[in-house]
């Protein structure tokens, strides 16, 4: 790939600017659909699963209705995990490294289709700094997005190569790269006809036989990917969210929003204020379709230029032809951009003056500028919904995720208000009357948490995590016939999830029944075996029933499933010291620690591990660890205190 000193110059110039402009995403976290989707997803966490990624949609997610058949992108993150656990770090960084690819194939395309690398480099640079790439850059879950158009550039660059009369071989790179594509997100399918812009406005005019027959394979694959994905489309066509005229009318005004947003990308949000066209008449809409039409025209007599236009219209057309929940978002124009710096470095061949290429290099230092700005916007889930709830009040998903944010940094009230605008700004949505619900179960208004859960089942009855924590909240309240009620209704309208049987298992156990309840428990292993909480569960259940060999297992269980799982660490250590194994139960305590720093109850059992061994010094040090960061009331840390001066008065 690089062909001399200029190509390694520009490669460079690419690493260069993008970590200047990116360096600050390595420290952000992982944000919203990434934890159903990777930290939750207990799928990913084995490379064995890898084969059933391609044959079940629904391991996509660890909730079974947000199921996605996107089987190379889940490869990816078994790698990630595989390879660095949930250190974010490692995901940030597989997401750069995509990035600063697909800019190189740019610079690649740009060389090979208008043959002046200068233009290639400026072009590349463009798409690479431009600040609606940040999105893909910061946010893990829009590597779908990032890689799909990584196997989409790289088939298209090894297709030109092949029409050239390059290698052989660039053909099957080509087939190769475009089913990677298809197979991590869907919008690659586009490729075959972006393919025909070439053949029909390129400079390449022979060898029309080859032609048809690699094009035979392009459509091969795409009929393929079809057929695999088949259950997955089928579901999500079977109800659309909103009726096909108004989807189709509302993207079409969103074409010119995203024409708005790539020229002037200065109010950029990860919600954007735009709603829906209630009708084809609405002027935004007429506006839309009006200058749509004056540009085909235009371009219709420059084919260099209708071939570029084709090819960033494109990718846009899945997204606006299906009907999904999101209406506008920024990551859909990736893959628009990376063929937006190729036609804007085709033009920019020819520019020479010094003025010129003075105003190029600000733009793309304001464009690092902002992509930076952007990037720290992106450093937690509470700056990146703050940011879109002051650019977006009246939308309810900003409100939403917000709340998300602030209930998870404790501060519940400010929650519920988020929670609040959220159902004044859309009252049909399921999960803002769930979030309310729980939100209020926190703060003890139970009576309201449980209208709020029963608002969120009027409008989906079949919505399983409101059916969950209704039932709990009854079981906190002491209902259990009506949680027993909610539980069965559950299991008997999702007999597939493993975390209905589970609960249901739990209340069993609550009932007294541990016969019932390890049976529960069993069917919910069947279903899911990797669900941490089910193997802590049963663990619970043998020791009660006093079986520790089989509880001993079932934690251990738990927490290579679940490393972090607080229960699991803490019930093993207290059997291991049961048991009178306390050299196993410092090993347990330890690890625990290295997951969970803040978990100062481990101290305490470490501190006792060590006692029961004689290393009195080690336990004194891990008791005054607990003292100092325990919430003990006086006399507990006055008599806590006393113990340590007395294994302190054994070492003297």
């Amino acid at each position: 790939m690089f062909v001399d000193r200029t190509d390694r110059v520009a490669f460079l110039a690419l690493c260069a600017s993008l970590w200047l402009a990116y360096q600050a995403s390595f420290e952000n976290s992982f944000h919203y659909d990434d934890i159903h989707s990777i930290v939750d997803n207990p799928h990913i966490r084995e490379l064995a699963n890898i084969p059933l990624f391609f044959a079940d949609p629904g391991l996509f997610s660890a909730m079974p209705e947000r199921a996605m058949y996107r089987p190379l992108l889940l490869v990816s993150y078994a790698i990630n995990y595989a390879l660095s656990g949930y250190e974010v770090f490692a995901y940030h960084l597989v997401n750069w490294l995509i990035h600063l690819g697909a800019a190189w194939l740019v610079y690649l395309l740009g060389r090979r289709l208008h043959g002046q690398r200068q233009g290639a480099l400026a072009g590349a640079l463009i798409f690479a700094l431009h600040p609606l790439a940040a999105e893909p850059v910061n946010y893990i879950s829009s590597r779908s997005e990032s890689l799909a158009a990584l196997f989409y550039l790289t088939a298209f660059w090894g297709y030109v190569r092949w029409r050239e009369g390059g290698a052989p071989g660039m053909g099957f790179v080509a087939l190769a790269a475009y089913a990677c594509g298809i197979l991590t997100k869907s919008v690659a399918i586009v490729l075959p006809m972006a393919l025909l812009a070439y053949e029909r406005w390129g400079v390449v005019r022979e060898h029309r036989k080859r032609f048809w027959l690699l094009q035979g394979g392009f459509w091969a694959l795409t009929g393929l990917y079809l057929l695999l994905a088949r259950s997955w489309l089928n579901e999500a066509l079977r109800v659309p969210v909103r009726d096909w005229g108004e989807q189709w009318a509302t993207q079409a005004k969103a074409a010119l929003y995203y024409a708005s947003l790539v020229v002037s990308p200065i109010d950029l949000s990860v919600e954007h204020p735009f709603s829906v066209a209630q009708s084809w008449g609405e002027a935004p809409v007429v506006l839309a379709l009006a200058a749509l039409a004056s540009a085909a025209w235009l371009l219709w007599r420059r084919p260099l230029a209708m071939m570029v236009a084709i090819w960033i219209i494109l990718p846009l057309l899945p997204a606006s032809l299906m009907p999904l929940n999101v209406l506008v978002n920024e990551h859909r124009l990736y893959l628009p951009l990376a063929f937006l710096g190729i036609g804007l470095g085709w033009m920019l061949k020819g520019v020479s003056s010094r003025r010129a290429r003075i105003f190029i290099a600000l733009s793309l230092v304001i464009g690092a500028a902002m992509s930076h700005q952007r990037t720290l916007v992106w450093k937690s889930e509470f700056s990146l919904w703050s940011d879109a709830a002051r650019q977006a009040p009246g939308m309810y998903r900003a409100q939403l995720h917000l709340g998300g944010a602030l209930e998870a940094m404790g501060r519940v009230e400010e929650a519920l208000a988020c929670y609040d605008r959220a159902a004044a700004a859309s009252s049909s949505v399921v999960e803002v009357h769930y979030n309310r619900g729980n939100a209020l179960r926190q703060l003890g208004r139970r009576d309201a948490a449980i209208a709020a859960y029963r608002q969120s089942l009027e409008i989906e009855p079949r919505f399983l995590s409101a059916q969950l924590n209704l039932a709990a909240l009854y079981q906190d309240l002491g209902q259990i016939a009506a949680a027993e009620t909610l539980l069965e209704e559950a299991v008997a309208l999702h007999p597939e999830s493993a975390d209905a049987w589970r609960r249901l298992g739990v209340l069993r156990r609550r009932q007294g029944d541990l016969g019932a309840a390890e049976i529960v428990y069993l069917r919910a292993l069947a279903l899911d075996q990797s669900l941490a909480e089910t193997h802590y569960n049963l663990g619970n259940l043998y020791r009660d029933s006093s079986r520790p060999d089989e509880a001993l297992q079932a934690y251990l269980r738990a927490i290579r499933l679940q490393p972090n799982h607080v229960g699991g660490h803490r019930n093993l250590g207290d059997l291991y010291l049961e048991r009178g194994e306390y050299q196993a139960a410092v090993e347990v305590w330890g690890q625990a620690l290295r997951h969970l720093p803040g978990e100062v109850i481990f101290y305490y059992g470490m501190g006792q591990a060590l006692e029961a061994l004689n290393q009195i010094a080690a336990a004194v040090k891990a008791y005054r660890r607990y003292l100092q960061n325990s919430h003990l009331n006086p006399q507990q840390a006055a008599d806590f205190r006393r113990h340590i001066e007395e294994l302190e008065a054994r070492l003297r």
